[in-house]
C-alpha cells in the first residue's frame, strides 16, 4: 500500500499528519512530503509513527518495501 493512500484513508491531509507527528517528534511538511514521494526514507521511529497514525503495517508500505529491496539488490551487485 502506498503511504499516501493509507494517509488519505485514515482521514489525514499532509498538513494534519505532520501536526500529529510533531506532537511526538520533529518533522517538517517538506520532510514528510519527501518521505511520501519516496525521495527519502524515514528513520525507524518516524516510520513506525506514520504507520501507526495511518493504521498500516510498516512492512507493507510500498515506498519502504521496494526501497529495501533495491538496497538489497545493490548490496548483492544486481
Amino acid at each position: 500500500m502506498r503511504i499516501k493512500d493509507a494517509r488519505k484513508a485514515a482521514g489525514y491531509t499532509q498538513e494534519s499528519i505532520v501536526h500529529q507527528i510533531n506532537d511526538t517528534m520533529k518533522c517538517t511538511l517538506r520532510n514528510y512530503q519527501n518521505i511520501e514521494y519516496g525521495v527519502v526514507l524515514p528513520n525507524v521511529t518516524l516510520a513506525l509513527l506514520i504507520s501507526h497514525l495511518c493504521g498500516v503495517d510498516p512492512r507493507e508500505v510500498d515506498e519502504w518495501k521496494y526501497s529495501n529491496q533495491r538496497a538489497d539488490a545493490q548490496k548483492n551487485g544486481n
